[in-house]
């Protein structure tokens, strides 16, 4: 089994915060001094979420590329981050931090112990600083645009289509893989939807269409918009049908 530990400790500065870690349980391995630079609630939760989300994905203390599993266990020192992965949180504030554990580690076990007692007496030698300005949203690749952002619904949505035939707990450990496989592969290509009404639609709404990502393989339809607030962000998936036609490229 993989495991990260974190527990988080108030510093004399009220935006920064010591996050203790290990991923053996036998004794700490490191200390993350986290400075939160956004004004919100909560910053030590705010604090304890970017500091996992950096040991897992950009030091990768469990693995390379891990996505979770039932065979990833997270624990941590607050409750309010267990109430956030199961949707039970009434700060909404903080979601954004927590995109991570609804969508890439979705499938992980996550547990709360606030014992200190694994890390006492812990010399702090050489402390790591992390500077977080804001979330950071879980993003997948899609062949021939880039990185793009994903949200839990969208996640969500594309289990229920593609891996609608799996039991609920090996979905959430197949949906991110599956994803980031389908929209990574190389036969994807940009096309569009030919409808008199789409674009008319859009402009009622203020709203602006989007791009279409064509997977022909399996035959899947990625919508993605783009924005300056919150830039590409993969909006919806679905079966594609006789509308969508290839994008000529200009010689």
């Amino acid at each position: 089994m993989n495991i990260l530990k974190t527990h988080t400790c108030p510093t004399a500065q009220a935006d920064t915060f010591l996050v203790y870690w290990t991923n053996s349980l036998l004794r700490p391995k490191g200390v993350l001094k986290v400075r939160i630079r956004a004004h919100i609630e909560d910053r030590h939760i705010a604090a304890e979420l970017a500091a996992m989300q950096h040991l897992l994905e950009d030091k990768e203390v469990i693995g390379q590329n891990v996505v979770g599993n039932a065979g990833t266990h997270l624990i941590v020192s607050l409750g309010a981050i267990r109430k956030l992965q199961r949707r039970q949180s009434d700060k909404d504030h903080l979601a954004s931090y927590a995109n991570f554990l609804t969508t890439r580690f979705a499938g992980c076990q996550l547990s709360v112990d606030k014992d200190t007692r694994w890390f006492d007496g812990f010399q702090i030698d050489g402390v790591e600083d992390l500077l977080v300005s804001g979330p950071r949203r879980e993003q997948v690749l899609i062949n021939g645009l880039g990185e793009v952002s994903v949200t839990q619904h969208v996640l969500e949505r594309f289990a229920d289509r593609v891996l609608a035939d799996n039991t609920p707990d090996r979905t959430a450990q197949l949906a991110w893989k599956r994803l980031t496989d389908l929209a990574s592969d190389r036969s994807v290509r940009e096309v569009f939807r030919h409808s008199p009404w789409t674009g008319a639609k859009y402009c009622q709404q203020g709203k602006q269409e989007g791009r279409y990502f064509l997977n022909p393989k399996r035959n899947l339809v990625m919508v993605v918009t783009d924005n300056p607030r919150e830039g590409k962000r993969l909006v919806t998936t679905y079966p594609a049908t006789s509308q969508f036609h290839e994008i000529r490229i200009a010689a």
